[in-house]
């Protein structure tokens, strides 16, 4: 656990400590399927959980990322085990909160895992056109923060559209009943669920563009909207609804900050064709954001700067490496275009080399540059003396993928210069494994 602030000392961080044993061991319970026993209540849990979310919301306003990254994430370790509420617009609000504190607390991953199993059924087409609105509003954030391919992105553009469409017939006599009633509050919960719905389009068109209307400055946009449903649900002495759009702007921030056009920006254009590539329709597994560590080291570790000239990159299997090594070759690409440099990819075993070259040349053939692997065997044969001395420049390999004994081997025996392009960047996978 983090330092301990006001609220903290106040739960006291005994009970703090328990809570977050009592949620590890409820994980794991589940995980191995070994039954719901409990050592502390439901009750007790919920307590120390809402407190420690109400550290999340004292931080928002604070100067200090790291510190509200570390407390958004063990409120989502707590709250994550918490039974939901049985009503599914209820419990569509709990996941939603979930949420947001997951995102902010770098729980993507986790968020995602859990939407997709307890997805709730929200009544988008009631009869009620409040209860409509905040259906649709609910189903279109969840599935943002979901984003189960282009499936749930299309229905956040359609969710939002439905309710357009629907608005003339059905919100004039939702209005009736309330002025009849002298209640204002209802009217001041639709504006405020408006614009919750219109930067929920907005964030829907740039995780799939890269733009919304055109537009890049997706923060402005997103801000613009958040201010005012804010202010319609502080008129409205809505507190719920505004505490819930407090958490819901960091997070929706974190959000598009997280996807993979941010990593685009102010690079080069072979990077802008790579990203668009990732994120076309035509993929069956289309790439929309980034993992936590690819962002680390891209955007603020600065692999993309040109300045680098050895960088190590330490990461666990299957967290991204391959990902993050094609980036930095589009950079070095671009760097020595006019030369038609190339790039050498180092894979330790032949069905590495086999593996990475049918990566690359799957994400790289899309955007022009071809990829080409050589064997293990120590000599060139025929087949690979042609294809590395191609003169041709529209047919000349841009990236080499090879053991580190078949590049030695032709480093040393002069290949370099057969090639007549200079060797501009050399990405050694497994590299602690080279004696």
């Amino acid at each position: 656990m983090t330092s301990a602030p006001w609220i903290i000392n106040a739960l006291g961080q005994d009970r703090v400590r328990q809570a977050d044993v009592e949620s590890g061991r409820r994980r794991l319970s589940q995980v191995l399927g070994l039954g719901s026993r409990k050592e502390i209540s439901n009750k007790r849990l919920r307590f120390v959980s809402n407190a420690l979310v109400l550290r999340v919301v004292d931080l928002l306003d604070a100067d200090d990322r790291a510190a509200l990254s570390i407390a958004a994430s063990e409120a989502f370790q707590v709250a994550r085990v918490l039974p939901l509420p049985g009503k599914p617009i209820a419990a569509a609000e709990a996941l939603l909160r979930l949420a947001c504190i997951g995102i902010l607390g770098d729980r993507g991953a986790d968020i995602r895992r859990l939407l997709g199993e307890r997805f709730p059924d929200l009544p988008t087409k009631s009869d009620d056109w409040s209860t409509r609105v905040w259906a649709t509003i609910l189903d279109v954030w969840l599935r943002l923060f979901r984003k189960d391919g282009w499936g749930d992105l299309d229905s956040v553009q359609k969710g939002v559209a439905d309710i357009r469409a629907a608005q003339s017939d059905l919100e004039p006599v939702f209005l009736q009943r309330t002025e009849q009633r002298g209640d204002v509050r209802p009217a001041w919960q639709l504006v405020s669920d408006y614009h919750l719905a219109r930067t929920a389009e907005i964030l829907g068109e740039y995780t799939s563009l890269g733009s919304s209307e055109g537009r890049f400055d997706i923060q402005q946009q997103l801000d613009a909207q958040f201010d005012r449903a804010l202010a319609a649900a502080s008129a409205g002495q809505l507190i719920e609804r505004e505490m819930l759009v407090r958490l819901l702007a960091p997070a929706a921030g974190a959000l598009a900050s997280n996807t993979i056009w941010m990593v685009a920006r102010a690079v080069n254009s072979r990077v802008s064709d790579f990203v668009k590539s990732l994120a076309d329709r035509e993929r069956s597994n289309p790439i929309l954001e980034m993992l936590p560590s690819q962002r680390l080291t891209l955007r603020e570790h600065g692999l993309l700067g040109s300045g680098h000239r050895s960088v190590v990159v330490v990461l666990p299997t299957s967290s991204g490496k391959t990902f993050i090594a094609e980036f930095r070759i589009l950079q070095a690409l671009n760097q020595f275009d006019r030369e038609r440099g190339w790039v050498a990819y180092l894979a330790p075993t032949r069905s590495l080399v086999n593996q990475v070259c049918r990566r690359l040349q799957r994400d790289f053939g899309a955007i022009g540059i071809a990829v080409e692997k050589v064997s293990p065997a120590l000599e060139v044969d025929g087949h690979e003396a042609s294809m590395l001395a191609e003169s041709d420049t529209d047919q000349q390999f841009r990236v080499l993928v090879a053991t580190p004994e078949k590049l030695d081997l032709m480093l040393r025996g002069g290949w370099e210069a057969r090639i007549g392009r200079p060797l501009t960047l050399v990405v050694v996978d497994e590299a602690h494994g080279i004696a």
